[in-house]
């Protein structure tokens, strides 16, 4: 006798060795294991296959119960009996019957789908467990069974590739990925010919992310390829629940039949208040804190329930996910699948403007908590938080933007995404998105007119002003810092609260696009304007951008004062960020003075501040100059990986200038290292790409480049050198990251340089140029008044350091890099 009457599955079982290993283990434990998750995870066939592994060593065997027909509770014990095959006598009850059967049974019981019979199925679980030792049962339910002894086992979906993963990757890699493995196989059992491709890799990968690894939306989307490609597929699942219907998957319930149908079996089982708090959670696009939680939905439980119950409640029926690992307070989500479901209910109810203006209007009001709290002590914890619930802002400006200036309720709406993302630079800034806060307020600004408060455009477009410097549009900044003088002081009386901060914003438009004196006259009226009054927040941006203006006029020692005080400033408001910024521009200056031992001290400790804030924007620059730091200590090594890091964070975030400045370090450090070919060619490169003749726009960064120039200068000839030159400025952005990142490094550190005329004397350099005219030792001890024994050490000197051995060596050299005058 077959021991069994487990479904016979018609496709293969993928994966989920994780799973059944740590199942199986459970069981030997515990006699009551349940299955939970969301519909469509695949508790079913993974509570089959691993009953079909443990029935042959069970004395009786393992037998399946299908509850999902029964709406009956009174009827289970009924159909538990009939699976069993039993046949009760008319005067015994059924409950007996069924524990005469299986107190001396060593049998495994699965229980499908108990959730819209909980109560019958948890009652009858007690009493068989407490009468039949031997017994196990494995239960599959959206919630927990809630009885003595059972132990919870969560299905989640099957592994996925990340949305992001590289397409470079080999297939077998992508082929591990359980999700992957599934659509392919059953993609291929329609149409024998598909396959895994370099091609549709990505799109399979964005299928399988999108749909959570659900092995029930995996199967129904693959169905669609005799009449979809994957691309399209992959394009279709903003509607989801009508592509993913399948005619073809007989024998099965209806719920297997469409992923809508198995949401709605959930969705239909909850209360009226879960419904509603399900649907309302929709509105959140990253999920949310249960503080988060409790300020939009307060109030809106009917049955007086609290948030953190009826949250609770979603969380055990598996259609919430509560994120807790590593955290300090749990994380609330939805699976994308349930989410895109859920927003349907929430248009077919008519709440979904109400509550989307309830979630814009939040996030209002704690960016603009947040904002001044990044310019103090606790900036990093609010950085954090930003971080973390930045898909859900993304979210709420872009509802902003669903606004128009014609009706009320449009105003107020784009009024608040523009305070929103006036709120939000620092934020943009310090963690690398500054392009991303510049879309945001152009594409706001440009829906607002002269019916919005002055102020509010005035700051607004002031901050744009400042983005567009970052990123390095200088004319476009310089237009908007004008705008928004020209808004601000319009405004009259009403204007004058904006008008410093536009004068700022006019400042750094001047100083984006060269004309420096104008930023430097604007900046100071702007400096007195917040010295009399004003955070000091905006007094230490000022300060910090007036000594960068001076350090372009040549005025070192304001440029010091200005920074040194923005410092003391950063400090003593705790401001770590601007703190690692005059930190890094101090190391800048100190360096342009020769002061290598305060520049690196100054380096390190901005370094530090900036990797601990994450600060992405403004972390390559560090490294840059931390770089050029340890060349000067003819430490290649470390140099090169500092001049890397900063070059694949400039890629990441597309800022051409920082993919400059990298690639001029990465020149200098194979010029150090004896690679004076590939330096002349990415020095060249990096002057083309940027368009200018020092490669930066920066003065310590023109001073290495003028250093590093002067050295391949003296180590390959004029026709070397502007062969390598003519290769340079022959190439692409691209082509010239590809160049300097396969540049192969010597291993060792070179013990000496390749030689630098600037390394020798002022003097030396006087005497080799008067050996290149032809005067003797004599004539140049005359000339420039020194004995001829003199005369003969310092050419000793030479020699020694150019590695040459003779006079004639010299004058060739010479020669070769137009060292001819006695002065340069």
């Amino acid at each position: 006798m077959d021991l069994k009457n487990l479904p016979l599955q018609l496709t293969s079982f993928i994966g989920r060795e994780q799973d059944l290993t740590q199942v199986k283990s459970l069981l030997s434990a515990a006699r009551l294991v349940t299955l939970t998750g969301a519909g469509g995870c695949g508790k079913t066939r993974l509570a089959i296959q691993i009953a079909g592994t443990l029935s042959e060593t069970l004395a009786d065997g393992a037998w399946f119960v299908d509850l999902v027909p029964l709406h009956e509770p009174t009827l289970v014990p009924q159909l538990v009996s009939q699976v069993l095959g039993l046949h009760p006598a008319a005067d015994q009850p059924l409950l007996e019957t069924l524990l005469d059967c299986l107190r001396s049974k060593q049998l495994l019981l699965i229980l499908d789908n108990c959730e819209h019979l909980r109560e019958a199925c948890s009652q009858l679980a007690h009493e068989l467990l407490s009468q039949s030792p031997e017994l196990r049962i494995l239960a599959t339910s959206r919630e927990p069974l809630a009885i003595a002894g059972e132990m919870i086992y969560t299905v989640s979906g099957l592994s996925c590739p990340s949305l992001n993963e590289s397409e470079e990757g080999h297939l077998e890699d992508f082929m591990r990925y359980d999700a992957v493995h599934l659509f392919v196989e059953r993609a291929r059992a329609i149409s024998p010919g598909f396959s895994l491709t370099p091609k549709n890799v990505a799109p399979i990968g964005e299928i399988c992310c999108r749909l959570d690894g659900l092995p029930l939306a995996l199967e129904l989307a693959s169905a669609r390829v005799q009449a979809l490609t994957v691309h399209e597929i992959a394009d279709r699942l903003n509607d989801r629940f009508a592509l993913l219907i399948s005619t073809q998957r007989r024998g099965l319930d209806t719920r297997h039949q469409t992923l809508r149908a198995a949401i709605d079996w959930s969705y239909d089982l909850l209360k009226a208040d879960e419904q509603a708090l399900l649907r309302h959670m929709a509105v959140f696009e990253a999920g949310c804190n249960l503080d988060i939680l409790e300020a939009i939905c307060s109030g809106d439980t009917p049955s007086g329930e609290s948030v953190l119950d009826l949250v609770s409640s979603l969380v055990k029926k598996s259609l919430v996910v509560a994120e807790t690992d590593g955290r300090t307070q749990v994380r609330y989500r939805l699976l994308e699948t349930i989410r895109e479901y859920l927003l349907e209910k929430l248009d077919q109810v008519g709440e979904t403007s109400s509550w989307r203006d309830r979630h814009l209007y939040l996030f209002l009001a704690r960016t603009e908590e947040a904002a001044p709290k990044l310019g103090g002590a606790y900036q990093q914890l609010w950085l954090n938080w930003l971080e973390e619930e930045n898909d859900n802002i993304r979210a709420a400006l872009a509802w902003s933007l669903d606004g128009s200036p014609e009706d009320t309720l449009g105003r107020r709406r784009l009024e608040a995404g523009l305070r929103m993302a006036s709120a939000l630079p620092s934020f943009w800034q310090i963690r690398g998105s500054v392009l991303e806060g510049l879309v945001w307020l152009e594409r706001l600004l440009a829906k607002v007119d002269d019916r919005f408060s002055p102020i509010i455009r005035a700051n607004a477009i002031t901050f744009a002003a400042m983005e567009a410097w970052f990123i390095g549009e200088g004319q476009k900044s310089l237009e908007l810092g004008r705008e928004a003088v020209r808004v601000a002081e319009a405004a009259g009386e009403e204007g004058k609260p904006a008008l410093p901060f536009a004068l700022a914003g006019l400042a750094t438009g001047a100083k984006a696009a060269g004309d420096f004196l104008t930023a430097f006259e604007t900046g100071e009226r702007v400096l007195k304007l917040y010295r009399e009054s004003g955070p000091p927040l905006y007094l230490g941006m000022s300060l910090l951008s007036q000594g960068e203006v001076a350090l372009q006029l040549g005025n070192f020692a304001l440029a010091r004062e200005r920074w040194s005080e923005g410092l003391t400033l950063a400090q003593d408001n705790g401001d770590a960020y601007r703190s690692a910024y005059s930190l890094n521009v101090l190391g800048d200056l100190a360096r342009l003075e020769g002061n290598y031992s305060e520049a690196g001290n100054r380096y390190e400790q901005s370094e530090t501040l900036f990797r601990e804030l994450n600060a992405r924007h403004e972390l390559p620059s560090a490294l840059c100059s931390r770089g050029f730091f340890f060349l000067h200590q003819r430490q290649v090594g470390r140099a090169q990986a500092l001049f890397s890091e900063s070059l694949a964070i400039n890629l990441e975030q597309k800022n051409k200038q920082g993919i400059t400045d990298s690639l001029i370090g990465l020149a200098a450090a194979a010029i150090i290292a004896r690679l004076p070919g590939p330096g002349a060619r990415l020095l060249a490169a990096s002057a083309t790409i940027s368009g200018l003749p020092k490669g930066s726009p920066w003065p310590p960064t023109q001073m290495e480049f003028d250093h590093y120039q002067r050295l391949v200068q003296t180590a390959l000839s004029g026709v070397e050198l502007q062969a390598e030159q003519a290769l340079g400025n022959a190439m692409t952005l691209k082509q010239a990251v590809d160049y300097a990142l396969n540049l192969h490094f010597p291993t060792e550190s070179p013990t000496s340089s390749i030689q630098d005329h600037n390394e020798l004397t002022e003097r030396e350099r006087e005497i080799a140029a008067l050996i290149a005219k032809g005067s003797s030792n004599r004539e140049i001890a005359g000339q420039l008044v020194i004995s001829p024994r003199t005369v003969e050490k310092h050419i000793g000197n030479i020699l020694s350091k150019l590695g040459l051995n003779s006079r004639s060596q010299i004058v060739r050299w010479c020669m070769e890099r137009g060292v001819t005058q006695t002065s340069e």
